[in-house]
């Protein structure tokens, strides 16, 4: 079968939903599949995945999740690119990724004459992540046009799939499209990736004393990610474990140092910005305890926690249906749903270091188990037959 994948991202550059990209395009041909990715310009191409990027724009340089302006621009040459790939590549299905991506592989077919079913790889609700970032706050009078423009990408595409079970939930009772058009796939793992470069000093590297335990935080330093959550549980924690350490990888950075310094605790935190992904796993290595401060409004899944389990890390979070569905017993959850409810999350971990690699060594087998890309890549070739059934 030949798949094409539209991604409206900048990949690959940073984590999010790049990471389920990659994760099901290996997966796929693995399996015997041809797949095409035709993406943005920016980001880099990963070896064994064949890619096509829209033409270079240099004024657009934006690289953290998040809606702008500029995408509008982006995604027209997506759309002309996805054209020329219908056009050459013969794709039998469209596998979108994200809205925009359903919406631009739907249009690319319908523009070229060519009648391609599509599957709609969906994230989370567009009007729910624009509310997270804020963008919808600034012009409220667009939101039912965004909402009506969601239900219509969603009842276009031929096949759903939800990222995780809130989003499925989501798509059959807010979208109203029935069961048999959507199926559940959360994110999986490649265990292989998390055995890092081998580095074994770069805790020392880092200038981190070696007595202190490590909290470990690895994203988009955003709002919508839930960071301020994480950042004002800081002081909560160093009350209670004065000689416990943050280690931040991720960006941008500059709003959440100057947050760190208002609250008095940046000698206690290390930014290291950001950090290519297949270096992940060393980063990893060295946390004891990893953080997920998202909360679920956006109904997104969340990738970081598969890589903190995969990395063999317990992890804290807030207490909700998709964090449960992946963790279960793996971790600690905030007993209130704020900064002081998340540092006591952190605080039960830090309390009892063995029982914390415990937690980290079950989360491991537990990830390896039941979320790899194994499973997941034969689950996403029945959508895709089936959509082409229809």
């Amino acid at each position: 079968m030949k798949i094409l994948a539209v991604a409206p991202t900048p990949f690959f550059a940073d984590r999010g939903c790049h990471m389920r990209i990659l994760g099901e395009a290996q997966a796929l041909q693995r399996r015997g599949h041809e797949v095409l990715l035709v993406t943005y310009h920016l980001g880099r191409d990963i070896e064994g995945v064949p890619t096509w990027r829209t033409k270079a724009v240099k004024w657009y340089d934006k690289l953290e999740a998040g809606p702008a302006l500029g995408k509008f621009y982006l995604d027209w040459l997506l759309l002309l690119k996805t054209m020329e790939a219908v056009r050459n590549f013969k794709p039998d299905v469209i596998h979108g990724h994200l809205h925009e991506g359903a919406l631009l592989g739907k249009m690319a077919a319908w523009l070229t004459g060519k009648k391609i079913p599509v599957v709609f790889d969906v994230q989370g609700s567009l009007t729910g992540e624009l509310d997270s970032y804020g963008w919808l706050d600034k012009v409220p009078f667009v939101r039912p046009m965004f909402r009506l423009v969601e239900k219509i990408i969603s009842r276009f595409s031929n096949q759903l799939v939800g990222s995780n079970e809130t989003v499925s939930e989501f798509l059959e009772k807010e979208m109203g499209l029935p069961q048999n058009r959507v199926q559940t796939i959360i994110d999986g793992v490649h265990m292989g990736f998390f055995k890092g470069t081998g580095r074994t000093d770069l805790k020392e590297e880092l200038g981190i004393d070696q007595n202190r335990p490590i909290v470990l935080y690895t994203g988009a330093l955003l709002s919508s990610k839930g960071v301020d959550n994480f950042f004002e549980a800081i002081p909560h924690v160093l009350k209670e474990k004065p000689d416990a350490y943050f280690l931040v990888v991720g960006y941008p950075v500059e709003d959440s140092k100057a947050l760190v310094e208002k609250l008095g605790v940046a000698e206690d935190c290390l930014f290291v910005g950001q950090v290519d992904y297949f270096l992940l796993p060393d980063y990893l290595k060295i946390g004891d305890v990893a953080v997920d401060p998202k909360v679920d409004a956006a109904g997104e899944a969340s990738g970081k926690i598969i890589n903190y389990m995969g990395g063999g890390l317990a992890v804290a979070c807030f207490d909700n249906h998709n964090n449960r569905r992946f963790l279960a017993d793996c971790g600690a959850y905030a007993p209130t749903p704020d900064p002081a409810g998340l540092a006591r999350a952190i605080l039960d971990l830090l309390a009892d270091p063995d029982a914390c690699r415990a937690k980290g060594e079950a989360a491991r087998a537990r990830v390896e188990q039941e979320f790899s890309w194994e499973a997941g890549g034969r689950r996403y070739e029945e959508v895709l037959e089936k959509a082409l059934a229809l």
